[in-house]
């Protein structure tokens, strides 16, 4: 898109096109910030925008940071490492999205190792005797969704020896 030009008409314009961005769902203060800079939007009206954005509490972060994780977390599809890696790629700083994933993981109650079990459990790896070839799959699955090496190794340790899946 071509540039905007400054102005009041150009910050009553971005802050429509973000408050739109916001009615879909909540956004981080980088993800705003890139899509104003995608329409061309100056660093001025920018700025603007974010500082009305904020002042009118529509935008914070760490609320941000914390709803988002505990949405990824309460769906039981991944793990902490996937939650936090994806509160990265939303803009969030390392120490802010650890706090966030930490806060909500006390917020769902979340149980790392019964979340994995049920993510065997959809894909039917779980519950019975693995082959080497469906360790092997369970364990990438795992891993890919997010979940700590000693999870997996824990859990498909577990579907290799009981076949109930469940702890002695």
């Amino acid at each position: 898109m071509v540039d905007e030009p400054e102005g009041p008409e150009a910050v009553q314009r971005a802050t429509d096109a973000c408050l739109r961005l916001l009615k879909a769902r909540g956004r981080s203060r980088h993800e705003l910030t890139l899509a104003l800079e995608r329409k061309g939007y100056p660093g001025s009206v920018r700025d603007a925008v974010l500082a009305r954005l904020l002042e009118w509490g529509y935008l914070d972060d760490a609320k941000f940071a914390r709803e988002r994780a505990q949405a990824l977390l309460g769906r039981g599809k991944l793990g902490p490492r996937a939650v936090l890696q994806r509160l990265q790629a939303h803009g969030l700083e390392g120490t802010q999205a650890r706090r966030a994933l930490a806060e909500a993981k006390d917020a769902v109650g979340f149980d790392a190792l019964e979340a994995a079990r049920q993510v065997l459990e959809r894909r039917r790896l779980a519950g019975r005797p693995l082959d080497a070839k469906e360790q092997a799959r369970a364990g990438r699955l795992l891993l890919s969704r997010g979940f700590a090496p000693d999870i997996v190794t824990r859990l498909v340790g577990e579907a290799s020896l009981d076949p109930s899946g469940q702890d002695e």
